[in-house]
């Protein structure tokens, strides 16, 4: 009985997209029911700087930081404008020894130990954090950016400057909760020198390599997700972030949201205040341009199969919650399946083991029969989420 009410819940957590091993995800089930929602996913973007593309790392860091950057390298200087929303702060993550840096030395520095044109100086990675690490206070998010930084240092040898940026004041709707961190690292391994100077190493060859660097990014966004979590579970909230390259918050099929650019953000914004002072004034309100209203649609029509998606998802953890709640009380360790001829104790010779008798007829029966109880159990789960999601499609 055991056995097979632990089978019923691997199987239908499979279905969910959520791994039964996380004793701290098991443990909320437990304790909260069905508070605990789908898995969310958040946008984790990293690319390199290029020279060719007429990029700068100064220019990165001064647009994340907010403060004046002279690059030396172009006679120019960058600095964020006010209309970007606000830097709440930034910190520069070095070797041992680096406190005293500074963002000019820092980024000028890479800049011209770059010395190619068409060189990669650095990259920039930009990440998107749930609202519930944020709205409380900003120390959670801070924690897990800085936590990232520290182990891009421990793992690469790199230097970064990250900052925690607040979603523009002009956002309405989903977009008002656009906190996100922006992460400029160098290209380069990093050491400081007897006076605490920055010194640029090799290049970091494995985050730039065509096999390499895939699995080194999947590294990096495996390390985001799990710090994320864990502060996820410190603040009590009943969310998780899921980094998988396919989302799998609400079942196989999960379709995820659409991404907003910064092109059709500020066309949006554009149109909602033209919208809204036309309403004050009394005027004839403005046409939609046309690739907003094509994203409204696209938004739209995602909306809805989101939705539907997470009504099969609440119909079938409300039976996994059931299964789950009883498997507590049936909950015995299941012996690995012993595949070799023999069974041979510590420091005993094979043979001298004790044989093992072959599986009985009966064995192979229950066997069957625990197979096929299991299979009609994820059956029917199934059959009832889909009942669910036709019955919320007619009540519409």
């Amino acid at each position: 009985m055991a056995n097979i009410a632990l089978f019923q819940i691997a199987t239908a957590w499979t279905y969910l997209g959520i791994d039964l091993s996380d004793f701290e995800t098991r443990r909320q089930l437990m304790t909260n029911g069905m508070n605990l929602t789908a898995s969310k996913a958040v946008h984790y973007k990293t690319q390199p700087i290029a020279r060719r593309k007429d990029q700068s790392v100064v220019y990165y860091a001064a647009y994340i930081t907010g403060e004046a950057l002279h690059d030396e390298r172009r006679d120019k200087t960058f600095w964020r404008k006010d209309d970007q929303g606000d830097v709440l702060h930034w910190e520069i993550v070095g070797p041992d020894g680096a406190q005293g840096w500074t963002l000019a030395e820092l980024w000028n520095g890479a800049e011209h130990a770059a010395k190619k044109v068409n060189e990669r100086p650095g990259r920039q990675t930009v990440i998107a954090l749930p609202h519930e690490l944020c709205e409380g206070g900003h120390e959670a998010a801070q924690r897990v950016a800085r936590g990232h930084c520290l182990w891009l240092r421990d793992q690469y040898g790199i230097a970064s400057t990250w900052a925690l940026h607040a979603p523009n004041p002009e956002a309405h709707g989903e977009s008002a909760k656009n906190w996100h961190i922006h992460i400029v690292e160098t290209d380069r391994r990093m050491t400081a020198n007897g006076a605490g100077r920055p010194v640029f190493g090799a290049k970091v060859r494995e985050l730039t390599d065509a096999k390499q660097g895939k699995v080194e990014i999947e590294r990096r966004r495996k390390d985001w997700e799990k710090r994320v979590n864990a502060e996820l579970v410190r603040v009590g909230a009943v969310t998780r972030v899921n980094l998988g390259r396919k989302p799998q918050g609400d079942g196989p099929d999960y379709i995820p949201g659409v991404h907003r650019g910064p092109k059709v953000n500020a066309m949006l914004r554009k149109h909602q205040a033209a919208t809204r002072a036309a309403m004050i004034t009394g005027r004839a309100l403005p046409s939609t341009p046309k690739r907003v209203a094509s994203y409204l649609a696209y938004a739209a029509a995602r909306k809805t199969a989101n939705a539907a998606h997470r009504a099969i998802w609440q119909a079938t953890g409300r039976a996994v919650s059931q299964i789950a709640t009883a498997s507590v009380l049936f909950d015995e360790p299941t012996p690995p399946p012993n595949t070799g001829k023999n069974r041979a104790e510590p420091g005993q010779s094979k043979d001298t083991a004790t044989p093992i008798a072959p599986p009985s007829d009966v064995a192979q029966d229950e066997e069957q029969a625990r197979r096929r109880e299991a299979r009609d159990w994820e059956r029917f789960w199934q059959q009832e989420a889909r009942k669910a999601l036709s019955q919320r499609q007619r009540d519409r």
